[in-house]
């Protein structure tokens, strides 16, 4: 008789809602013939033949706004990631919290930098993840305070990322500015996920693996955006966050050894940049490496995380899998808004094999 370990027994209700779940999300070849729509009206005629036909009714249907199309996928999204954690054992609910807490983190993030550049709630509604405490409602009535300190401090009340806003507050007071205040919440979110990592390993040592990638990422888009402003590694040294699968020493070897940006994401051997570094020394866009990244950790996971059966694994898989849709789509809507071609709105998604 084959051996059960108690963590792969409290997983199997899991894995058969995570099965069921995945049987929406739309495949790659669905995906093509979605790219290949002419408009948004066209993507909108697609996706009222998925599960996300409920999210666009909510908005009017056939007849909404190509703007409410994106703020329908962000409720979809919400949905889900709802889900996770309801469907997650009693005894490791806070760890699926702290990973999808990073759709709370956005959202607060996607604020501050608003109120700084004096941007509407209009402005960005559609980029909100319309999700947990800091949902669409709450961030419009933050956008309201009368400054950035206002809105982190209006934030702040009950908030479970307090301690971790009363820095950003400190840190804008002190700099006047909403990026540090932001980079400050990256680092402090995520360094509170990496303190759960002995558990994650515990559950799934695949799991553990993809989130220090996604730490990795964050830390590598630090010194190559410092590498662009010509900034010291001293500048920027308080901003890594730990926990990745580099350390601090090793990213600073990177930085230092780079002359510039497009040498800095070849030296970054955790990923394999070197298309994309040779793309920016004509075009300097960074989203790029970001793109390349996130498509390079999906894979990843899928990788690692599709063959773990009645483990915490499936249900990361499924969050990265369905992020992704949902940034694809978004990308797709902004490209045939702006009459992007085909190959520069291919540039901006992340393939899933």
């Amino acid at each position: 008789m084959s051996y059960i370990s108690p963590i792969s027994s409290r997983y199997a209700y899991s894995t058969a809602r995570v099965k069921a779940m995945e049987s929406g999300l739309i495949s790659r070849e669905s995906m093509k013939n979605i790219v290949q729509a002419k408009s948004p009206e066209e993507i909108l005629a697609q996706l009222v033949q998925t599960e996300y036909k409920k999210d666009l009714e909510e908005f009017g249907g056939l007849k909404i706004s190509s703007d409410l199309i994106d703020f329908a996928l962000s409720k979809n999204l919400a949905v889900n990631v709802g889900k996770l954690i309801t469907i997650t054992p009693m005894e490791d609910k806070s760890i699926t919290r702290a990973i999808v807490g990073k759709w709370d983190i956005y959202n607060i993030e996607l604020a501050i930098e608003a109120k700084a550049s004096r941007k509407s709630f209009d402005e960005i509604s559609k980029y909100i993840i319309d999700y947990g405490p800091y949902n669409a409602s709450m961030i419009k009535e933050a956008l309201g305070e009368g400054s950035v300190e206002g809105l982190i401090s209006k934030l702040m009340i009950n908030s479970p990322y307090k301690d971790i806003l009363a820095e950003a507050l400190e840190e804008f007071r002190k700099s006047g500015d909403a990026l540090q205040a932001n980079m400050k919440i990256d680092k402090l979110y995520y360094q509170k996920l990496g303190m759960l990592m002995p558990r994650i390993r515990n559950l799934s040592p695949e799991s553990a693996t993809i989130v220090k990638l996604d730490i990795d990422m964050k830390n590598i888009l630090l010194l190559i955006r410092a590498k662009r402003y010509m900034l010291k590694f001293g500048e920027i040294e308080n901003s890594i966050i730990p926990n990745g699968s580099l350390s601090k020493e090793e990213l600073e070897s990177i930085y230092e050894n780079s002359k510039d940006e497009s040498e800095l994401a070849k030296n970054a051997k955790v990923f394999d940049l070197s298309n994309e570094a040779e793309a920016y020394k004509k075009e300097r866009k960074l989203f790029a490496f970001e793109i390349s990244m996130r498509n390079q950790i999906l894979r990843k996971s899928i990788q690692l995380l599709s063959h773990t059966l009645l483990s915490f694994g499936t249900i990361l898989a499924y969050a990265y899998i369905k992020e992704i849709e949902v940034l694809n789509l978004r990308a797709l809507i902004k490209g045939k808004q702006y009459g992007l071609s085909q190959e520069e709105i291919g540039r901006m998604m992340v393939w899933r094999e």
